[in-house]
């Protein structure tokens, strides 16, 4: 006879999980057995007579253990990821869902069919049917953007800049003359010399040192 002072709970979870594969054990089998029982008794007796009908012979389960097991079973039978919160709006729906069956098959008037409309509605909002979906994002969304980095305006399809036209500008402009030559190689007018650009840069740190 199974041990019901322990839990089997994880074991179950992972073999059904894992596509009912492979033997459970015999204790493991009994506690699934009686978890499937609480889970029968509780749509036809109610959640506190499934749990006090597992406290008697032959089971004989401590009330705290019996009530443990019936929350087991909840998630076991009802929850897509194992969250209780889902779990039990399942448990509700289907519930709800079975009352709207019961409500239309005796329905004598327009009003015993408000009842069945009613609580369709509610089954279907513990289900969580009744919220749009959240709209799919395309595929590309998810993509990492591939970004271009490029001093050519051609890249780009924009029109080149009249390097002499920008030249002459900046001639213009009252500024000295190093800052004249750094904005002309800055706007690409004027080539770079990397090596005097080193010698330079090598003299201001001695000059700072």
């Amino acid at each position: 006879m199974a041990d019901f002072k322990r839990s089997y709970f994880s074991e179950l979870q992972d073999f059904i999980q894992g596509g009912s594969k492979g033997e459970l054990s015999k204790e493991a089998e009994r506690y699934l057995d009686v978890l499937y029982l609480l889970m029968n008794l509780r749509r036809k007796y109610g959640k506190e007579n499934a749990i006090a009908f597992i406290q008697r012979p032959p089971f004989e389960i401590k009330y705290r253990r019996a009530r443990l097991m019936y929350d087991e079973a909840v998630n076991l039978f009802y929850a897509d990821d194992g969250i209780e919160r889902e779990a039990m709006n399942n448990m509700i729906a289907e519930d709800l869902f079975k009352a709207a069956q019961v409500a239309l098959r005796t329905a004598k008037n327009s009003k015993d069919l408000e009842v069945y409309g009613k609580l369709i509605m509610q089954a279907r909002a513990a289900k969580g049917l009744d919220k749009e979906e959240a709209p799919k994002l395309p595929e590309e969304f998810y993509k990492k953007p591939i970004k271009v980095y490029s001093l050519d305006p051609s890249v780009l399809k924009l029109e080149a800049a009249d390097r002499d036209a920008l030249a002459a500008k900046i001639d213009n402009m009252e500024i000295s003359e190093d800052e004249k030559v750094r904005l002309k190689r800055d706007a690409q007018v004027e080539d770079v010399d990397f090596i005097e650009m080193f010698d330079e840069q090598e003299k201001k740190t001695r000059h700072e040192a």
